[in-house]
């Protein structure tokens, strides 16, 4: 069973992108930014929030679609792509 490793949930986001946002922070990232608003998200393996399924993830999500319907869902980081068979398969249960 895939799970994705997630460091934060922010179910009213309204800055990471168009309209009210339900936004998850993954974990990982490989590029290091120098003024990265997330480095506690770089390390794959560090201390995450949450290990949830895409359908787990999706099933939050949707608890919340009243307000995000007009907005969408965004996943961030971190790097989503390093953990991109769970961002595919979230993205697909979202659509």
């Amino acid at each position: 069973m895939m799970k994705g490793r997630i460091h934060s949930i922010e179910s009213f986001g309204t800055v990471d992108g168009p309209g009210i946002r339900f936004v998850t922070f993954m974990m990982g990232c490989p590029l290091r930014c120098l003024f990265c608003h997330n480095p506690d998200t770089w390390n794959l393996q560090g201390k995450c929030q949450y290990e949830l399924t895409p359908e787990e993830l999706c099933e939050e999500a949707m608890r919340y679609y009243n307000f995000i319907k007009k907005g969408g869902v965004t996943l961030s980081g971190g790097e989503p792509l390093m953990q991109a068979a769970f961002a595919l398969s979230y993205f697909r249960l979202c659509k």
